[in-house]
């Protein structure tokens, strides 16, 4: 009998161990802090990284899962860059941006408290948000016969949005290998547009 209650015991612990493994890898400690790129003598400070929490793909489009904490809250996205061919001078058609449920609305809220505009407390993130957009490497290379001398791990892209009444523009960055994504501001005069853009036009 003391050996059977031994034998138990052991049992048990590897059991718990197994179970806190196995758990430990979706833990929310697993998800890293948002990065805020700030220069606030120049009136920015909204460029934002998120990290790169799993690549998959499709037929059509490779897609990045971007979800990083904010204090108490995640933040993210899912980010579907289509597979088809820019054209010579890399504009394409289309990046698309996905909505991850709460993490979405929270990046909402978090963009507008970073831009300085005000949203409905109840703002949700767009089901879906498409842009079209220019891949800048292929552009400098059609431009000036060089991709330039960035990060050959990023993709980078500027993106176009569009809304009713307007126009806007934001930098995407991606990179792969070091599992990030940045939203980059182009223009301050644009931040209006692109929170519209990406706000869900259902009440």
């Amino acid at each position: 009998m003391k050996k059977l209650a031994v034998l138990f015991i052991a049992l048990t612990q590897i059991g718990c161990s197994f179970n806190q493994n196995k758990s430990s890898g979706s833990s929310g400690s697993a998800i890293k802090p948002l990065i805020v790129l700030t220069d606030k003598d120049d009136g920015w400070g909204a460029d934002i990284r998120l990290a790169i929490i799993n690549i998959s793909e499709n037929d059509s489009s490779k897609i990045y899962k971007a979800v990083s904490s904010d204090n108490k809250d995640n933040v993210g996205l899912l980010i579907f860059v289509t597979k088809k061919k820019a054209n010579s001078q890399g504009f394409g058609n289309a990046i698309t941006f996905k909505s991850l449920g709460t993490e979405s609305d929270n990046l909402l809220h978090k963009l507008s408290a970073l831009y300085k505009k005000k949203i409905a407390a109840e703002s949700k993130f767009a089901d879906t948000v498409s842009a079209s957009f220019v891949d800048l490497k292929l552009f400098a290379k059609s431009v000036a016969g060089s991709s330039g001398e960035g990060d050959s791990n990023v993709d980078e892209y500027k993106l176009f949005f569009e809304t009713k009444n307007d126009e806007g523009e934001l930098f995407l960055n991606i990179n792969g290998a070091d599992k990030w994504v940045e939203l980059k501001e182009k223009d301050l005069d644009y931040r209006s547009v692109v929170l519209e853009a990406l706000t869900s036009s259902r009440p």
